[in-house]
């Protein structure tokens, strides 16, 4: 099966020039798979000039089973040591939902002192992680952040802009990569999950969108889907704007420190990084 598999991925990255996977699931695929198919995958990619072929899970679980799958591997008897689950990397990275989920109880349930939970998340999860990537030699935090997925509502729909304004500053300079959910850039708006159709379907033309009215001037969905115009188009475009100039295309193990106030505040997230002492940045 694997071999069909390895064989099958091939030909996609061949024929259609594909960069990257976002690999489904990975929890519910044992180990030995990605052990074999990862690097098979990546000599395949670099063959053809892609030298940093990135492979990335979607890690609907704690750190705990994502920590096995991520680099090298570890599991729990080899936290915060120079110990790794025999044989090569596997994936790079993957969709964290840790962070997510303090992100949205903070948020939509009124609960902001669960805004202290991501100091918290990223020193626990780094005790557990291998982020060194043979390809570039250095060590990389390849996880991916966002603030929406086709699993929940959209934060602005339960929230409003302003609080998903706000989510978009810290996913852009928490380390990592940022993670946008398809039409947040249009502020769609639309209630629901993909489970009934609604969140994960709002990119294709539907005449559906003019029943579900969520403005006073209908549904967003409803109009140009592609509208560089549009605010929170240009909100994101800024910020990654910023995000390149002060951390560049891929942060460096240095860029990734953060640095907090000596004196927790209580429902106040803050933090400091930068690649230089004169290049940081506060939210």
């Amino acid at each position: 099966v694997m071999d069909k598999y390895t064989a099958m991925t091939k030909a996609l990255i061949s024929s259609v020039d594909v960069d990257a996977f976002r690999v489904d699931t990975p929890m519910q695929v044992p180990l030995p798979f990605f052990k074999g198919w990862a690097p098979a995958i990546r000599e395949h990619a670099k063959s053809l000039g892609k030298e940093n072929f990135m492979i990335f899970g979607e890690f609907f679980v704690s750190p705990e089973r994502y920590a096995t799958m991520t680099g090298r591997g570890r599991d729990r008897t080899m936290y915060g040591q120079d110990s790794f689950i025999p044989g090569p990397p596997t994936l790079k990275g993957g969709i964290v939902y840790s962070y997510y989920w303090y992100m949205f109880t903070a948020m939509v349930h009124d609960e902001p002192q669960y805004a202290n939970g991501y100091e918290l998340a990223y020193t626990n999860e780094h005790r557990m992680l291998d982020l060194y990537d043979p390809l570039t030699n250095r060590t990389e935090y390849g996880m991916l952040n966002f603030c929406n997925n086709h699993d929940n509502w959209r934060l602005q729909s339960m929230t409003g802009n302003a609080e998903f304004h706000m989510c978009l500053a810290v996913i852009t300079f928490w380390p990592g990569i940022p993670l946008h959910y398809a039409g947040d850039e249009q502020d769609f708006n639309t209630p629901g999950t993909a489970l009934d159709g609604w969140a994960r379907e709002e990119l294709g033309v539907s005449m559906a969108w003019q029943a579900m009215r969520t403005t006073s001037d209908g549904n967003p969905a409803d109009v140009d889907n592609f509208d560089m115009t549009k605010a929170s188009y240009r909100h994101i475009q800024r910020l990654n704007a910023l995000r390149r100039e002060y951390l560049g295309a891929f942060e460096r193990e240095e860029c990734d420190v953060l640095h907090y106030p000596p004196e927790n505040i209580p429902d106040v997230l803050i933090f400091t990084r930068g690649c230089t002492p004169a290049e940081r940045v506060t939210v």
